[in-house]
């Protein structure tokens, strides 16, 4: 036979098991009578009727847009480049090896531009020989023409900057000349060299 105290637990048990199972049918039938009305404080705890933001649906996508085409790349052809060095070569040459730029021009083989400007005008040639007589030594008297520096070089090139327009009013001497003054601003570097092309300034000197 149980004892008394066994029998009481026994009980106790029961008495527990009957209570939860009357609260979760309480509860169930509390979610029933509360389907068709906003939930209660108590229901609206355990069913979060806001959606998880990690559930929210990403935004759709943009319609379908046929790609445009890819712009065309303009090509612009290159203008062959000049080999200057080239064509230097295929110039006659004066006595110490550089080009003979008079005997070009007289043959025809260049035509100098009046001015790097597209717009430049062509200035008229001018045929005049100026005559540099030393006081001392008038045998050493030097020619310049005009005519051949014209057809090359603009006016401005040369006056008032290099030569006063005043004959007789710059003191040039071949010093000055070999130390690249007056004449020696061109002559030893792009014309041929006064130190040994003597006879083509003076022309009282034998050949």
């Amino acid at each position: 036979m149980p004892s008394s105290k066994r029998i009481e637990q026994r009980f106790a048990i029961r008495l527990g098991v009957l209570g939860c199972i009357s609260a979760v049918a309480l509860y169930a039938g509390a979610l029933l009578l509360s389907g068709c009305t906003s939930p209660p404080s108590v229901v609206s705890g355990l069913f979060d009727t806001t959606r998880p933001k990690h559930l929210a649906h990403s935004p759709r996508r943009p319609p379908y847009e046929t790609p445009k085409p890819p712009p065309v790349a303009e090509v612009r052809e290159e203008a062959p480049q000049t080999d200057w060095l080239a064509l230097l070569e295929q110039l006659p040459k004066e006595a110490a090896g550089g080009p003979d730029w008079v005997r070009a021009l007289n043959e025809g083989l260049i035509t100098p531009k009046p001015g790097l400007d597209s717009k430049a005008e062509e200035q008229p040639v001018l045929d005049l020989d100026v005559e540099l007589v030393p006081r001392d030594l008038p045998d050493f008297k030097a020619t310049y023409p005009h005519n051949a520096h014209t057809q090359m070089l603009g006016c401005a090139n040369c006056h008032p900057a290099i030569f006063q327009m005043e004959k007789g009013a710059d003191p040039i001497t071949m010093e000055k000349i070999f130390a690249g003054e007056y004449c020696g601003r061109c002559h030893g570097k792009v014309a041929f060299d006064s130190a040994t092309a003597c006879p083509r300034c003076h022309l009282a000197m034998p050949r």
